[in-house]
């Protein structure tokens, strides 16, 4: 079978020569093809030809200005040796190789200028070294550069590509560890997917992530398709080699979790993602095994802030190793155990309470991984320092200016905050965005208090709050903030509150009663179970207020039927008697309560103002018939008693 070249036909490259390989080979814009062409119509990834049994099969890749033979745009084609195709406005041969050497006048010796991106992908900086030796040297150089590639040949033979990597104790099947394909990949687990191929750390390829043209998704995560096998208490660590180009970052990462429980906290952890200054370079992390934890799944992540961006990865390991310790730290006052390793936290009791504890906010660069809450402490290169206490932790984060926490999503069911340190804990609405000294959420075993505080000490700090997908996430601006679980304190506080508040009720003194339970609800809501029952009191004491309410109001419409001065005399001492009994600060708390002592009193002056009236008619009626009668002091008694108590 014949070996094909393209030659570049146009622009300052023009004569420029390529091997044509036995599987794919990219044309674009983008530094990670076989062929880049610097060409502002070319697309980031413009067009293949591959190899299908003995024919080479060009397809445009979705191109925007399309790819074109002898003029006319095509979309798949089988070549023929003498194409010319078109890829944007430059023009590249595909010919017989032997044609290709012998056009030159230098024979079978002749050398060809290569495209450098090429040149890195078929042997990296080696390769390279050794077309410079040949170009400046000729035969002599190139049989000093084949003697330093003897490792790789045959007698005879062509040159062979560096064998894949094997790492003593890898976890991970060599089928997967070297990436040479896809088998054992998930390479689209998240964001743009991987392609396997793209230049090799060892063996023939590696895996490859680059923009997609037209797609604003700006990261990639591939993942082995199985998890591997690791022991609670033991040391990992998971390494990887990248190289990246036009700004892209890579990084790796290991989620720890439960076979036995699936469902609930996995911890996520690993390197920084980084570029790699377009050299392979080795990453690695080491952590601890979470308690609990019997699983790990390999996390490739890539960052694509631009569209040049490129991100290669190969030559992946998991092995036991290191010192690295996990965290299992006792709350004692909640009942909580918090864990974690590295910059991973969760914490549980008989239900699991926090999920995990996440960047706040980000370079951005990482604006999009975080926006599907796929960006976690390490992605950053940030740490947090956890320290527990008797009622919870202190947490200081380095690297990053704002944590989120991430929260089953049932622990927004009530969330009540305290605006002020001298204020009072009132309820607010689970999605809030403001400013907050101390925000409690969650129940029972789930009750959990966030106390945020900046660097100068300041307490408080704005939260804001977000429920979906079954989470309950609060980004709290600052680094520092104390999570705490244990309340017996405040419990004690609310627990006395409540006997004072029964107390009162058996007393029959119902204001105080409430009094007390509010007080409880405003400043002491921190156990849960206490603050439902004094909830249920307080709604019993008010529920019997509006009873005896209505029953004023029925009274009301009566004395508004029959229009008796005593109906609604009733209906305002009645009124009076309520606030006696439940304080005005409570029954101020219902309207119709306002709304009846309005009326019935505005019903009464209008009766006494006609009495008056009526009074004030019949003794000046009087007066008149005296002074009529000639008896001028009794009308002028009458008047003065009139003017004295009825009013002129």
């Amino acid at each position: 079978m014949a070996n094909y070249v393209l030659e570049i036909l146009d622009g300052d490259r023009a004569g420029e020569v390529l091997s044509v390989p036995d599987g794919a080979l990219r044309i674009g814009r983008k530094p990670a093809n076989d062929l880049v062409l610097a060409d502002e119509k070319t697309s980031g990834v413009h067009a293949e030809i591959v190899l299908e049994g003995d024919r080479h099969v060009l397809r445009d890749l979705g191109s925007t200005n399309g790819t074109f033979i002898d003029g006319k745009r095509v979309t798949e084609v089988v070549l023929s040796a003498g194409d010319i195709i078109t890829v944007g406005r430059l023009r590249v041969s595909f010919r017989d190789e032997s044609a290709a050497a012998g056009a030159g006048d230098g024979g079978e010796f002749a050398v060809h200028r290569i495209d450098a991106s090429r040149a890195r992908k078929g042997g990296g900086s080696m390769l390279l070294l050794g077309l410079l030796v040949l170009v400046g040297g000729g035969v002599g150089g190139y049989l000093w550069w084949s003697g330093q590639q003897q490792q790789g040949t045959t007698a005879g033979g062509p040159v062979k590509q560096t064998p894949p990597m094997t790492v003593s104790g890898n976890k991970l099947a060599d089928s997967v560890a070297n990436c040479e394909s896809d088998d054992g990949w998930v390479l689209g687990a998240h964001g743009v997917a991987f392609q396997p191929g793209g230049l090799a750390h060892t063996g023939s390829g590696g895996l490859e992530a680059v923009r997609v043209e037209g797609n604003a998704t700006d990261f990639a995560i591939a993942t082995p398709a199985k998890e591997v096998t690791v022991f609670s208490g033991r040391s990992v660590e998971v390494a990887a080699h990248i190289q990246t180009d036009g700004g892209g970052m890579a990084g790796v990462r290991g989620v720890f979790s439960s076979s036995k429980d699936p469902g609930q906290v996995r911890f996520r952890t690993g390197t920084a993602i980084a570029a790699s200054a377009g050299e392979w370079t080795r990453v690695a992390f080491e952590a601890g095994v979470p308690p609990g934890c019997d699983q790990l799944l390999v996390e490739v992540v890539a960052v694509l802030p631009g569209d040049d961006a490129v991100a290669m990865v190969d030559d992946v390991a998991v092995v036991e190793a290191g010192s690295a310790k996990s965290l299992e730290a006792k709350i004692e006052e909640g009942g909580q155990t918090v864990l974690g390793t590295g910059s991973a936290l969760a914490a549980r009791s008989t239900e699991t309470t926090l999920l995990a504890i996440v960047p706040g906010s980000v370079r951005s660069e990482f604006a999009g991984l975080h926006g599907e809450d796929l960006c976690v402490l390490s992605d950053l290169g940030a740490s947090l320092e956890a320290t527990p206490g008797d009622r919870g932790l202190s947490l200081s984060a380095k690297g990053c200016d704002a944590l989120r926490f991430v929260f089953p999503a049932d622990a927004a069911g009530q969330v009540l905050a305290r605006v002020a340190a001298d204020g009072d804990f009132a309820p607010v609405a689970a999605a809030l965005d403001q400013n907050v000294v101390e925000l409690l959420l969650g129940s029972a075993v789930t009750r959990a208090m966030l106390r945020p505080q900046q660097a100068d000490g300041t307490a408080g700090a704005k939260i804001t709050g977000k429920v979906g997908n079954g989470l309950y996430r609060l980004d709290v601006a600052s680094a520092m903030v104390e999570l705490v679980f244990g309340f017996r304190s405040e419990g004690q506080r609310a627990r006395e509150l409540q006997r004072q508040a029964e107390a009162a009720r058996r007393d029959g003194k119902l204001g105080d009663a409430l009094d007390r339970l509010g007080e409880l609800q405003r400043q002491a809501p921190h156990q849960s179970q206490v603050l439902a029952d004094a909830s249920t009191k307080r709604s019993e004491i008010l529920a019997g207020l509006d009873d005896e309410l209505a029953t004023l109001q029925r009274e009301f419409g009566e004395a508004e039927f029959f229009d008796t001065r005593g109906g609604f005399d009733r209906v305002a001492a009645g009124v009076d008697g309520l606030e006696a009994r439940y304080g005005a600060n409570n029954l101020a708390t219902r309207p119709l309560a306002k709304e009846l002592r309005s009326k019935s009193r505005d019903r009464l002056a209008a009766l006494d103002g006609q009495r008056r009236d009526d009074q004030k008619q019949q003794l000046e009626a009087l007066s008149k018939a005296f002074l009529g009668a000639g008896h001028e002091g009794l009308a002028k008694l009458v008047q003065d008693y009139s003017a004295r108590y009825l009013g002129k």
